[in-house]
């Protein structure tokens, strides 16, 4: 029997959400070992969280899917990794980031600007918070100018891989059906915007 789009739309975002909370275990195994010792790594590696959510919302361009995705891995490291509860709270933040920018333009656009402004505009102050926490703010000046620069590039990476496995999974059909359209991109941005289904 064919599924209904809901629910497709439903199984799709658990998929995608049980792979990266299985994806997401080393981050979150190596985090609490790394941010405390060597917080400019930490800093170096902070855009993989982003990478399954950005996946999520670019290919199946829907309203709410990166928070339900980044939810439901959440509760696979909630079990797995030694974060408990908490990664249900640091997947959903990271979820937010993404779709924030979004539906601040209700959605109407997927271009691939609105996702690195989003993950910019969080990374930076982010990082800022966070360093008291790491020591960071007793650093060197040069360390402390590299932590929050490390963690928005390492961001905005994890935006562009996020966008780029998007574009491939989209040319394969897989979310045909369950995408929202979207306006069509200008030139400039065209070679960067994931490909509506056919």
């Amino acid at each position: 029997m064919r599924l209904n789009v809901p629910t497709r739309l439903l199984l799709t975002c658990a998929a995608i959400g049980a792979a990266a909370g299985l994806l997401l275990i080393p981050a979150f195994v190596l985090s609490t070992t790394v941010a405390p010792a060597i917080p400019l790594l930490y800093a170096a590696f902070a855009g993989v969280w982003s990478v399954p959510f950005v996946v999520a919302i670019a290919l199946i361009r829907q309203p709410g899917v990166a928070l339900l995705t980044s939810l439901i891995a959440g509760l696979v490291n909630a079990v797995l990794t030694p974060q408990g509860p908490s990664a249900i709270l640091t997947c959903l933040m990271i979820g937010a980031m993404v779709e924030i920018p979004l539906a601040i333009g209700l959605y109407r656009s997927f271009r691939p600007w609105i996702f690195y402004v989003g993950a910019g505009v969080f990374a930076f102050p982010y990082a800022l918070y966070s360093m008291p926490f790491l020591g960071v703010d007793q650093f060197p000046l040069w360390a402390q100018i590299a932590y929050p620069t490390l963690s928005v590039l390492s961001n905005l990476a994890g935006v562009w891989l996020g966008l780029l496995i998007a574009r491939r999974l989209d040319r394969t059909g897989v979310a045909r059906g369950l995408q929202r359209p979207v306006r069509r991109p200008k030139a400039t941005d065209a070679a960067l915007e994931p490909t509506p289904a056919a």
